[in-house]
């Protein structure tokens, strides 16, 4: 199975017109803030949500909280590994095993790798842990 980690995932409301992104990713880049993940997507006329997996996530929660930025956090998933066929399915298997649901995943394959974020309830946090093997 690919590497796993728990890891704080951050959204925050935003704004859904042209240079928005640009703004927080300036922000981001500014404070030296790196991240695992990121993702956004519109939710309603003029409003999206931007989610973030910061590599640093008390460095992150402090600079966001400091700039008054509305922020929820949650706790999921981050796999990687090599990029093959099926490469998802052992990770899938062991958490349907658990009876878990999972929330949302999002994954992305480049140059030979892949990156994944597995999102589910707060009270199967535990249990999908265990079946991840995730300490």
């Amino acid at each position: 199975m690919a590497k796993v980690m728990l890891v704080t995932y951050f959204k925050t409301p935003l704004e859904d017109r042209p240079g928005a992104l640009l703004a927080i990713a300036k922000d981001l880049k500014s404070r030296n803030l790196g991240l695992l993940g990121l993702w956004g997507f519109s939710t309603e006329s003029g409003q999206a949500e931007l989610y973030c997996i910061p590599k640093n996530a008390e460095k992150f929660r402090a600079a966001f909280k400091s700039a008054g930025t509305q922020i929820e956090e949650g706790t999921g998933f981050f796999m990687r590994g090599s990029d093959k066929t099926g490469a998802l399915v052992k990770a899938l298997q062991a958490i349907a095993k658990e009876g878990v649901n999972i929330s949302a995943l999002h994954a992305l394959a480049a140059g030979g790798s892949y990156g994944s974020f597995i999102n589910v309830a707060p009270g199967d946090v535990e249990k999908t842990a265990k079946a991840l093997g995730v300490k």
